[in-house]
């Protein structure tokens, strides 16, 4: 009887303990998830995020899409457009005011003179070439576009670790 009595209390125990090693996967926590509230109209527009139902800083939010490795990649290629963006903006503004000057130096008015032409005194005007101020514009337009391009992709990217990072818990 002894051993009928510790043979079943040693596998009680067993028991409770296999169950007590059980890897449960976690349900989705809501105090967890990242949620997006835009704000205001028109220029005074922007976003506020919550999570669990707290405002939370941007900062904040940068440290939880950090610390998961998915949502970590997408944050760094949205903050490398980002850059980008700015590099682009000043390569539009450096290239608009060098396609400027090089139209201001070379249209139409810049070398004129007076003269004599069949005898008559006239204006001339001298010949000079617009190309450089054509290829700078063309220039200022690319780098224009070069940073719509990379502001858009960097809201993509930003969104896209959002959603990586909410997915963890659903």
């Amino acid at each position: 009887m002894k051993k009928l009595f510790i043979l079943t209390i040693l596998l009680t125990g067993s028991s409770f303990l296999l169950k007590a090693q059980d890897n449960l996967k976690h349900k989705a926590q809501p105090d967890s998830i990242i949620k997006i509230i835009p704000f205001g109209e028109g220029r005074q527009a922007d976003y506020l995020y919550t999570i669990g139902g707290k405002l939370e800083t941007r900062e904040d939010v940068a440290i939880r899409l950090l610390a998961y490795t998915p949502s970590a990649m997408e944050y760094h290629a949205a903050k490398n457009n980002a850059a980008w963006v700015y590099v682009s903006f000043a390569g539009t503004a450096i290239t608009g005011l060098a396609a400027g000057i090089e139209y201001g130096k070379n249209n139409k008015m810049a070398g004129e003179t007076t003269g004599f032409v069949n005898g008559q005194p006239a204006i001339i005007y001298q010949h000079h070439s617009l190309t450089g101020a054509y290829v700078l514009t063309g220039a200022a337009t690319a780098f224009l576009a070069s940073s719509f391009i990379n502001l858009v992709r960097a809201g993509f990217h930003i969104n896209r670790a959002i959603i990586l990072y909410n997915q963890q818990y659903q």
